[in-house]
């Protein structure tokens, strides 16, 4: 399975294309050419795993929280993001359009909304969350890739939706 992850905040974010394979037990990682196989653990509490690579053995925690996903791995904490490739090339194509004219926020895989954060008439900026969707049961906080003013809401709480589908429509910054 392909995925985009976003590893880190402010001046230490960075961005990585992701293959994944899990076999059994087994976790194989390939990113920028290089390959990395875990044997994956859970262990007793029930909130950690233990990740034996190339020898070395690891602990690792995952929490959800409301920016994605809080990794502990070797007594340090970062902030991760794990999203489909989809939304990296649509943050892409919406990037290379002109804000002036206007955006619209699309499906960026078939899933569920789970809330909406915007309301016609409301002004985003660039990063402001506009709804909640759940995909391969996993919640992404689709966010503001310009500035505007929501024009339509096209989803609502609860409704499925399918990949391009169109969500909510900005208009320009007035």
């Amino acid at each position: 399975m392909k995925l985009w992850a976003i590893v880190g905040e402010g001046e230490r974010r960075h961005e990585r294309d992701l293959e994944v394979q899990v076999e059994g037990g087994r976790i194989y990682l390939e990113s920028d050419g290089e390959k990395v196989a875990a044997d994956v653990v859970p262990l007793p509490d029930g909130e950690s795993y233990s990740l034996l690579v190339d020898g070395r053995s690891y602990e690792v925690s995952i929490e959800e929280d409301a920016d994605g996903l809080r990794v502990t791995l070797g007594g340090k904490t970062f902030a991760a993001q794990v999203r489909s490739p989809l939304e990296k090339v649509l943050r892409e194509v919406r990037h290379a359009t002109p804000a002036e004219s206007g955006w619209k926020l699309l499906a960026p895989m078939p899933g569920l909304v789970v809330s909406v954060k915007v309301a016609p008439g409301e002004s985003v900026s660039a990063g402001t969350p506009i709804l909640i969707m759940e995909a391969m049961k996993m919640q992404n906080e689709l966010a503001a890739e310009a500035a505007g003013v929501v024009e339509q809401v096209h989803v609502a709480p609860r409704q499925s939706v399918e990949a391009g589908q169109t969500l909510v429509t900005v208009g320009p910054v007035k």
